[in-house]
């Protein structure tokens, strides 16, 4: 049976029409990537204050009232719609820190322009970490202003951030001494609500390339 030129022709179009609403149905309903949110339960227990472990639902960080790099006193209001990074450092740090540094540093370039995003950093040794010693760092590591902001302030309040909030300490310590608050090169994400949404480590450029798009996820929700 001989088909035409017509015939070719509209079976064509009629093959074409059902490629796209293939395609266009595929695009409609693949689900969208997503991040996981983490609760105390989700964590190792070694960095979960004995006061959360088990905690499984509803976790979010907790309020504060640190200074940054120029003195300006910052809480969460500052944070408010906000996507941000936090980690913990101190500027005397002869290793890891430089390496985390630089982590943030490629965070901050790639959402420079994005107001949504934000950096936090904290200092594990407030009492050498001194406004103008976190003014000073955050110069020479080409930290912006409002982007990427370094806080410090009183020990107590630092060390239930990084035990109740952020769980990024690997043990106990009772005191701010580098030997004895030893903190992990994490960087955590954290989304509007306050939630924690992810953990990556900061010395690692794998690991902060998955971070950057994870970012972009959470953007899109």
């Amino acid at each position: 049976m001989r088909i035409n030129r017509s015939e070719i022709l509209r079976i064509a179009v009629l093959a074409s029409v059902f490629a796209v609403g293939v395609g266009a149905s595929y695009v409609i309903l693949k689900p969208k990537p997503t991040l996981p949110i983490y609760n105390p339960s989700d964590l190792n227990p070694a960095v979960v204050d004995e006061s959360l472990q088990g905690k499984g639902k509803d976790h979010r960080v907790g309020d504060f009232k640190l200074q940054d790099q120029n003195g300006q006193w910052r809480s969460q209001e500052d944070l408010v719609n906000k996507i941000y990074i936090t980690d913990f450092f101190f500027t005397t740090c002869p290793s890891i820190c430089k390496d985390m540094a630089k982590g943030m540093r490629r965070i901050q370039d790639e959402f420079m322009d994005e107001e949504r995003v934000v950096l936090v950093s904290h200092s594990v040794m407030p009492k050498i970490d001194t406004v103008a010693q976190l003014r000073d760092y955050a110069n020479r590591n080409g930290a912006v202003d409002d982007k990427w902001i370094f806080l410090t302030g009183e020990e107590e309040q630092i060390q239930e951030l990084a035990r109740k909030s952020y769980f990024v300490v690997k043990e106990d310590g009772s005191s701010f001494d580098e030997h004895e608050f030893i903190h992990t090169d994490n960087f955590v994400l954290v989304d509007k609500k306050k939630r924690l949404r992810g953990f990556y480590s900061g010395v690692s450029e794998m690991e902060v390339e998955k971070l950057i798009l994870d970012i972009r996820i959470l953007l899109a929700e």
